[in-house]
């Protein structure tokens, strides 16, 4: 009898832990990130994320057009869309880091995890055009999400 009450036990503990695990997996993670931080200028400080059901949050901070919390769904296409930019830049060829001994410029923080591998790119000073370009990309998409208030 004691032993079927241990048992017992164990299999609540056993079943409330698995509905934990169950419940953190749906939990959506970002799969981009895009991140710009002020300067001592006028420097647009702004946080994008796109997630995987095609949530997009942004967060503007100072020198935007948008201040506050806001957030959009774009559809399927548009999130492939996005993803192929990364692909054509062959994004986890660049280096983690691409900085210098110079003050005052702004910093792009940019992660990607396209399902099979992840990397966080920090742009202070001197990356290549090609990073350049897919930072611009991603400027312009993030234009045309039609953003609502939160």
């Amino acid at each position: 009898m004691i032993k079927a009450q241990h048992f017992l036990i164990i299999l609540i503990f056993l079943a409330v832990g698995c509905k934990s695990s169950k419940q953190s997996k749906g939990k959506l993670y970002p799969i981009i990130t895009f991140e710009k931080t002020v300067c001592m200028g006028t420097c647009p400080a702004y946080v994008f994320k796109a997630f995987p059901d095609g949530s997009v949050t942004y967060t503007g901070k100072e020198y935007v057009e948008l201040k506050g919390n806001f957030k959009a769904t774009i559809s399927e296409e548009a999130l492939a869309n996005l993803r192929v930019l990364f692909d054509k830049a062959d994004f986890f060829s660049f280096a983690n880091v691409y900085s210098a001994n110079i003050k005052d410029l702004p910093t792009t923080f940019l992660y990607y995890d396209n399902g099979e591998q992840n990397a966080k790119i920090t742009d202070y000073y001197g990356a290549p055009e090609k990073l350049k370009k897919l930072e611009k990309d991603i400027e312009e998409f993030i234009k045309k999400i039609d953003w609502q208030k939160e």
